[in-house]
């Protein structure tokens, strides 16, 4: 699975399976929490909205993951809103790739910045935001800029986003180990008001990633049973193409029901120059269970080929330009469910939400030597409040979305 929108692609020295790194899980358990919270009915507006959350994973390949996140949003006048965030990730790990490298466990921390604004004026929207983080082997600069455009009284949407990144990858004891990687792309979204109650989204999504995308800790075995760890003839340091082109087409629609029901399904289909591909096919249903509190259930299926030059077994060096041994290119299938509160309350002058999210994976390799199946799970927690600033402070507007 390709990194969300604006984030680094790094390549860890222990990574979580495939499609769930820290930033890209938090970003999707926090995306999920965004629409319960939204569509909590009777919230007032505010000119400022503060938000506190924390991610938790923690999975059966002995890797755990904490991840506290900060945000303040606001208006500045009437067309001007801005946002701020940061986060803190620190996970720990002993997972089959430390292992069968002959490594000890890993515990590492990196700390995030962003900050944004957007201009809202009558049909049109423009949002800008810049990212920086940064652990003891990897920085990252990124940047996300989109323009959105309502049109046929707002019954039409369109939005282009551009983003990109610059990085530089080093190596835990080595200071003279510094590789460039930087990335840049693109996403176009056609959303269209069915009825009153439907409404779909039509998306493509190109990117390319270009410079070092190895991992400095990942060793290959050539020979003897696949892994570093078992024998092996010998073993090399792993080489990938220094360039990736990556595709994705998404369709997605929601219709709301009687009874304060809505279905929603999400359907994704994923290639790249790597000769990797995938589907991803997502259902899911909320459902308005007090007057301000909205119950999400959710389903994924997520399967995947392997690269073109991923092998489970390297026998032999000199037929291959490139060998690796990451988990998140060979062949894998993926089940999630998960389960999604968020509930409004009063609370002193102030409005306040509270969001709480659980999801449970079950992974499968079908090619990958020393490991068959990881079962992991997330859970997200978020509080907000909507702060009664003075008027005389700041403008009235719309309150800015929650993280």
């Amino acid at each position: 699975m390709p990194a969300a929108v604006g984030e680094p692609h790094r390549g860890a020295r222990a990574t979580p399976p495939a499609g769930t790194s820290p930033r890209a899980t938090w970003s999707a358990a926090g995306a999920g929490l965004l629409v319960l919270v939204t569509a909590c009915a009777g919230r007032p507006s505010a000119e400022v909205i503060a938000a506190q959350s924390i991610y938790v994973r923690t999975d059966s390949d002995a890797t755990t993951v904490v991840s506290p996140r900060t945000r303040v949003s606001g208006k500045v006048g009437d067309a001007v809103s801005v946002d701020a965030a940061y986060a803190v990730d620190v996970w720990t790990g002993a997972s089959i790739d430390v292992v069968t490298a002959a490594t000890r466990p890993i515990e590492e921390q990196r700390h995030e910045i962003q900050a944004g604004a957007g201009y809202e004026r009558d049909a049109a929207t423009l949002t800008g935001s810049y990212r920086y983080s940064v652990e003891p082997d990897y920085e990252s600069h990124g940047g996300v800029l989109r323009g959105a455009l309502d049109l046929f009284r707002k019954n039409t949407t369109l939005a282009l986003t551009v983003f990109g990144s610059r990085d530089t990858v080093g190596r835990a004891g080595d200071p003279w180990f510094k590789q460039p990687q930087w990335s840049l792309g693109g996403r176009f979204a056609v959303t269209q008001v069915l009825s009153r109650s439907a409404i779909a989204e039509l998306s493509w999504e190109t990117s390319t990633i270009q410079g070092y995308q190895a991992s400095p800790y990942r060793w290959v075995a050539i020979g003897g049973q696949g892994i570093c760890a078992g024998g092996a003839p010998f073993c090399v340091p792993e080489q990938v193409p220094d360039e990736r082109y990556r595709h994705a087409a998404t369709a997605l629609g929601r219709m709301a029901g009687p009874g304060g029901v809505s279905l929603g399904a999400k359907y994704r289909f994923y290639f790249d120059s790597w000769g990797l591909a995938s589907h991803a096919i997502e259902p899911d249903i909320a459902i308005d269970i007090t007057k301000d509190g909205v119950l999400s259930l959710r389903y994924r299926y997520y399967t995947q080929g392997e690269a073109s030059f991923y092998r489970p077994r390297y026998f032999e060096l000199a037929p291959l330009e490139y060998v690796t041994r990451d988990r998140k290119l060979s062949a894998l299938h993926t089940h999630a469910l998960g389960i999604a509160f968020a509930q409004d309350f009063p609370c002193a002058r102030s409005a306040c939400t509270l969001g709480l999210q659980a999801t449970g994976t079950y992974f499968t390799y079908l090619a990958f030597v020393g490991l068959e199946h990881v079962r992991a799970l997330e859970l997200t927690a978020l509080f907000g409040v909507n702060l009664d600033v003075p008027r005389d402070f700041l403008s009235p507007g719309r309150a800015a979305a929650l993280p």
